[in-house]
């Protein structure tokens, strides 16, 4: 009764700490991604004061931000779990590294087109 090879992480168990570690990771991600995300709405509503972009443009700011924003918080939930899941861990950065870069080229552009 002997697993098939490459099926196990090489026997060894996860330790607590990893998990905590990678909990306490995706919580303090997933919490400054919210306060970040609150002031960039802020900032994005009050980006068209003087009334000189159009309505659509300043729309397209607020979306792409937005957008943006949330895929960067979601981004700090495979690189939490990559902290203890081995077997995945891999995917799971690449995950992350992808979530991140698109949220933020998505913000970047929202943010030039809006001038």
């Amino acid at each position: 009764m002997n697993p098939k090879p490459g099926t196990e992480d090489s026997g060894k168990s996860v330790s607590i700490g990893m998990i905590f570690l990678g909990l306490i990771f995706i919580v303090l991600w997933l919490a400054g991604a919210f306060v970040l995300g609150t002031m960039k709405l802020m900032a994005s509503i009050m980006a068209n004061d003087s009334g000189v972009a159009s309505a659509d443009a300043h729309m397209t700011l607020i979306g792409g931000m937005m957008a943006g924003q949330v895929l960067t918080g979601l981004a700090g939930i495979p690189a939490g779990l990559a902290f203890f899941w081995r077997s995945w861990r891999k995917r799971l950065l690449w995950t992350f590294g992808l979530l991140l870069i698109v949220g933020l080229a998505l913000q970047i552009l929202s943010f030039t087109s809006f001038f």
